[in-house]
């Protein structure tokens, strides 16, 4: 990821769909322009954002999501950036993503 480009944060290069990765612009730019995305997209985003590339915060993840989400849903969303960023305390650990 380069971050040099105008001295912007890989947070918002992840969120306006230029970080350099096809897969993850494509689903951040469907996200802005749709407003929705398929679950495992959505898996992508979070994995990438979190563990992947960047190792940002989930609860950043998660606010850009509460914003362009239409189908957006409190408890779920938290859930969700918990679970897949490796936050949550859950018995199944072997199951998150590795990139």
């Amino acid at each position: 990821l380069d971050v040099r480009r105008g001295l912007r944060c890989p947070r918002t290069l992840w969120e306006m769909g230029q970080t350099g990765y096809p897969a993850v612009d494509a689903v951040m730019n469907q996200l802005r322009t749709e407003g929705w995305m398929h679950h495992l997209a959505r898996h992508l985003a979070a994995c990438f954002l979190t563990r992947g590339d960047l190792w940002v915060s989930w609860e950043l993840g998660r606010d850009v999501f509460d914003k362009h989400l239409v189908d957006a849903d409190w408890s779920i969303n938290n859930f969700s950036w918990h679970w897949l960023s490796c936050s949550a305390f859950f018995h199944q650990y072997f199951r998150c993503y590795s990139l």
